[in-house]
């Protein structure tokens, strides 16, 4: 039913926060327009997009990660070619946005491109056409448009590191997807559909459901399920232990995540600076939290300008 909530397949949340962006996404879904999808690493872009397509008319859903191919590839392997456009092109392509025939294309981290490629996106979101590799000639592309970004798109747009237009054009319907911390009553339901599905017992006690709840997430939603995973490997159970070993053991985290007199962002940069001290290795502390270098170097501006 159009404007229903719908939520990611599989999931259960119940947060306002989660309900309102149920909503959002459930307006737009069966509409032939532009969406981007925006919000931190790891706050579920990939499950919302599914969701998203799953109740519109464009299925089925291309993911294409704009970061995932080697920039020189790019427009071949999006707009396709034709033979001998370039050494070892020996027959045409017609490239994955036509293979995405009426359904949904889903470039995901937008902000991850060239200018080049910026100006090149822009222009065919704007004509629907695009011209193969080699060819003079345009072709036409019928499927839906649907995009994600960053937390900082907006401020990335600002500075001149983004397209302004491309931005525009793009977010027609801009979607904000709230970081875990700020939905947490989402936190064990996503913990128990985690354990559902990698079949690990969740045994939790009082206090550790509290700190849990209190933890900020700063890998967000791919943070907790690679917690779960964690405990898959090993065979074990998610109990108490591997919440206090998550948190680094009874010690400076545990100290602080019960304190109440602190804020989530205070304990969120807190918790990142604890971790940096500790393993002096930006690349081993980003595994850690579930997040790329680059967004645990965000963070860190994030935190110095408050």
């Amino acid at each position: 039913m159009p404007g229903a909530p719908i939520s990611p397949p599989g999931s259960s949340l119940a947060d306002p926060a989660s309900l309102a962006l149920q909503a959002a996404v459930a307006r737009v879904a069966a509409l032939d327009t532009p969406v981007l999808l925006w919000g931190e690493t790891g706050s579920g872009k990939d499950y919302w997009a599914e969701a998203l397509v799953q109740a519109s008319p464009f299925r089925p859903l291309l993911n294409l990660g704009c970061g995932d191919i080697p920039e020189a590839l790019l427009e071949s392997e999006w707009f396709g070619h034709r033979r001998g456009a370039f050494s070892g092109a020996d027959r045409d392509a017609e490239g994955k946005w036509r293979l995405a025939g009426n359904g949904t294309l889903f470039l995901n981290q937008i902000d991850l491109l060239s200018p080049a490629m910026q100006a090149k996106l822009l222009r065919a979101v704007e004509r629907r056409r695009v011209y193969p590799l080699g060819s003079a000639e345009e072709v036409d592309i019928a499927a839906r448009f649907l995009f994600s970004a960053g937390a900082d798109i907006e401020e990335r747009v600002r500075r001149g590191e983004f397209r302004a237009d491309l931005y525009y054009r793009i977010s027609t319907v801009s979607i904000f997807l709230p970081p875990l911390r700020q939905r947490p009553a989402d936190i064990l339901p996503l913990l128990r559909r985690f354990c559902g599905e990698q079949g690990v017992e969740l045994a939790l006690g009082e206090e550790a459901r509290r700190l849990l709840l209190r933890y900020p997430w700063p890998g967000n939603v791919r943070e907790l399920r690679n917690l779960v995973r964690g405990q898959a490997v090993r065979g074990a159970a998610l109990d108490d232990g591997a919440v206090r070993a998550l948190l680094d053991r009874p010690g400076p985290m545990l100290d602080l995540l019960r304190s109440s007199e602190r804020t989530l962002a205070e304990v969120e940069a807190e918790y990142v600076a604890y971790l940096l001290r500790k393993y002096r290795n930006k690349s081993r502390v980003a595994r850690i939290l579930g997040i790329s270098r680059k967004s645990l170097y965000n963070m860190q501006k994030r935190h110095e300008r408050h």
